[in-house]
């Protein structure tokens, strides 16, 4: 029901954020929790401006923390409308062909985000 996904997303939402607070007990967010949260968030959301607004906000985190990797870029731009995800990343200072380096710092090599073509369902 819609009550149980809700009460289901707030879970994921908590737990998140608690390892945020406590990385040294919990471990610190990686490009898998970025990714599992993001496909909660698209599966859970209760409309499609929840969905926008908690997508935005994790791919700006994992971005910042030099999280992104090829999945949770995928996942970004597959869940959000193009002109979203474009002026997301437009804002934190990536084109349209190219991410900064400083976005995937701290994902293993295998796992960056391959070369800005059109690797994404067209979306970009």
């Amino acid at each position: 029901t819609g009550s149980e996904r809700k009460e289901a997303l707030v879970i994921a939402i908590t737990a998140f954020e608690e390892m945020k607070k406590r990385p040294d007990i919990i471990g610190e967010p990686n490009q898998y929790t970025f990714g599992t949260m993001m496909k909660v968030c698209a599966r859970l959301s209760s409309n499609a401006d929840e969905k926008n607004r908690l997508m935005e906000s994790l791919f700006v985190q994992a971005c910042k923390r030099g999280m992104l990797s090829k999945a949770v870029l995928g996942q970004f731009l597959r869940h959000t409308p193009s002109q979203l995800n474009m002026r997301v990343i437009l804002s934190l200072g990536g084109t349209k062909r190219e991410i900064p380096d400083t976005w995937y710092r701290n994902v293993p090599q295998k796992h960056w985000p391959a070369p800005m073509t059109n690797n994404y369902g067209g979306r970009y």
